[in-house]
């Protein structure tokens, strides 16, 4: 398996993971719905004065609290990365042995620009979508 590929199957894997849990769990659904249409109304702004500037950065990237060396924290760290990295080998084995394809370098690239614009297509009908390479395009 090349690296072309080895790096298709990490970034699906990360999609994977960014998508699933947006959709299953209710209240990051719908934390997320919120602060969209938020973000949405601030960018049909034209001026935008400096509180409206401040919340639109605080909405688009978020402060993350401090991180804090307990137990629980670092269960959760290592429970993330052990489930990410299953899946992520779990995925290998099932291309090594049924899809039999390796991808070029520059294919990569072209699907990590395509795909999530056509997740985002079917995820803007509920208003789940994440903001991608369109947004500068507007």
């Amino acid at each position: 398996m090349n690296l072309a590929t080895s790096l298709f199957l990490f970034y699906i894997t990360y999609l994977v993971f960014t998508y699933f849990k947006i959709i299953v769990s209710k209240k990051n659904r719908e934390s997320h719905k919120k602060t969209r249409t938020r973000l949405e109304e601030l960018r049909n702004i034209a001026y935008k004065t400096q509180e409206e500037q401040k919340e639109f950065i605080n909405l688009k990237y978020p402060r993350s609290p401090s991180f804090k060396w307990t137990f629980k924290n670092i269960t959760n760290i290592i429970l993330k990365l052990a489930s990410m990295i299953s899946i992520y080998v779990g995925i290998k084995y099932l291309w090594i042995n049924y899809v039999m394809f390796e991808f070029e370098l520059w294919n990569v690239f072209i699907i990590m620009i395509i795909l999530p614009i056509l997740i985002n297509k079917i995820l803007k009908k509920y208003n789940l979508q994440q903001d991608d390479i369109l947004v500068f395009f507007r």
